[in-house]
């Protein structure tokens, strides 16, 4: 019995005074004395031998973390290798490791890692930081593809038109009162979400268009020229083009005129009109997607049924809010594009796509501001089971997967990955010891006593 006693007082001892030397190591970190935190955080990961075969990823995790602060790239890398050899899901070490892949000039490597944004679970702390590192890498990259499109123009043919890619242009306002220009992207965008539920289309990304449009210095305006649409479905390659026009009338009847364009053929289908009360838009929108389909000569299975008839909000409020968010954050004004996607989620907490973009622009927003997320958030919440991960159904999930299909951007992880982040970490680029080798440094000095508050 005594010895039971006296082990379980050593063992409460030396968990203790495991917590508080996480504690002063924490209030290093929290302080930005990232120094002082390095030195503490390497001080525990070698308790149990060197920092490049320690097992304690806690304090593996701080080390990466205050190496980036101090502007040593090199090893915070190499740590976060370290960490994802030992925790394929580690959503710290994914974003530390893109972090650091930027600062060392290999964007693209930074994209891949990036990517794997999707098999985190929603509620992961770092989750949104890593969508917008890798959504604000995606933007450069469809900005270049676009300056391409244009360039190359005149070399398209028609057998470089992909047979089944579909792309949904912005309708025109015809009455041009600017204050509903906005519900255009966001009609653009519930269109493509429910299109793209159909496996026999690949739909374009709204992002992609909108990159196109800017290099062509196209505004809304300029889509009434009948000879806008084939131009842009050419430089999309895209074989059938939805373009169309809407009317507001007292700020409460909507008329919708859609048209089904196929760019090889030169040829478009008779144009079709859906009216109705503006508070409806949602299920006139949903007429004019099931039209299309049928225009196409699709059969759409009992499941691709019901996911397009699945409504993403029925709270106008809350859609013309979110409308005007992807307004703002096209321009680059995320902090207004944050305000208005969090005015839509309040007015329908249910909004999916409004909150991705919610969570999205808070981290973009987060990184203008110079705020690096560090160990404010709980190390231990970032592991997650792989079960979890695949608890949460996104409403973008298979816009991901069309947007890595049609736009060939790279590497994204499959929706049904097992692997997690070791299906990169197993590449050899991630491994090369020119670039992401740890440089063992000599043991620090002791680090002035620091009681914890």
């Amino acid at each position: 019995m005594k010895t039971t006693i006296i082990t379980l007082i050593v063992c409460s001892l030396i968990i203790g005074c495991s917590m508080n030397r996480y504690k002063i190591a924490d209030q290093y970190m929290e302080r930005k004395d990232y120094q002082g935190a390095l030195q503490e955080y390497i001080r525990i990961a070698e308790a149990g031998g060197t920092l490049s075969m320690s097992r304690n990823t806690r304090a593996l995790t701080g080390a990466m973390m205050a190496y980036y602060n101090i502007g040593n790239y090199k090893n915070s890398f190499a740590l976060s290798k370290r960490i994802l050899s030992l925790e394929k899901f580690n959503s710290a070490a994914i974003l530390y490791a893109g972090m650091n892949l930027e600062k060392l000039n290999k964007r693209p490597l930074a994209k891949k890692i990036y990517g794997y944004h999707r098999v985190l679970p929603p509620g992961d702390p770092y989750q949104k930081f890593i969508r917008a590192k890798f959504d604000q890498l995606l933007q450069e990259e469809l900005e270049k593809r676009a300056q391409m499109a244009i360039q190359m123009e005149n070399n398209i043919s028609d057998s470089q038109i992909s047979e089944n890619t579909t792309a949904v242009l912005y309708f025109l306002n015809v009455l041009d009162d600017m204050e509903w220009n906005s519900l255009s992207k966001g009609l653009a965008e519930l269109m493509i979400t429910d299109l793209s539920q159909v496996n026999q289309i690949k739909v374009l990304e709204r992002l992609y268009i909108e990159k196109l449009f800017e290099e062509m210095q196209l505004g809304m305006s300029g889509l009434a020229d009948e000879s806008t649409a084939p131009r842009v479905g050419r430089l999309l390659k895209a074989r059938s083009l939805v373009n169309g026009a809407f009317t507001i009338k007292a700020g409460q009847n909507l008329t919708i005129t859609s048209n089904l364009v196929d760019i090889v053929a030169s040829s478009s289908q008779r144009p079709q009109q859906f009216s109705g009360a503006l508070k409806d838009i949602f299920e006139i929108e949903k007429k004019i997607v099931f039209a299309i389909i049928e225009e196409m000569g699709i059969q759409l299975t009992a499941e691709e049924r019901k996911k397009i008839g699945t409504f993403a909000t029925k709270n106008f409020e809350a859609f013309r809010a979110y409308c005007n968010g992807l307004d703002k954050y096209d321009s680059g004004d995320y902090q207004s594009a944050f305000y208005y996607f969090q005015q839509a989620i309040k007015l329908d907490p249910s909004f999916i796509l409004a909150r991705d973009m919610f969570n999205m622009t808070d981290a973009l927003v987060m990184f203008e501001q110079g705020n690096i997320p560090t160990m404010k958030y709980s190390i231990a919440e970032t592991k997650f089971a792989l079960a979890a991960s695949r608890s949460a159904e996104f409403a973008t999930q298979n816009r991901l997967n069309q947007l890595s299909q049609n736009l060939d951007l790279g590497y994204l992880p499959g929706a049904e990955s097992r692997n997690g982040s070791s299906d990169v970490i197993s590449q050899e680029w991630f491994w090369e010891d020119n670039w992401g080798r740890l440089e063992i440094l000599a043991p620090p000095p002791p680090p002035p006593n620091l009681t914890p508050n």
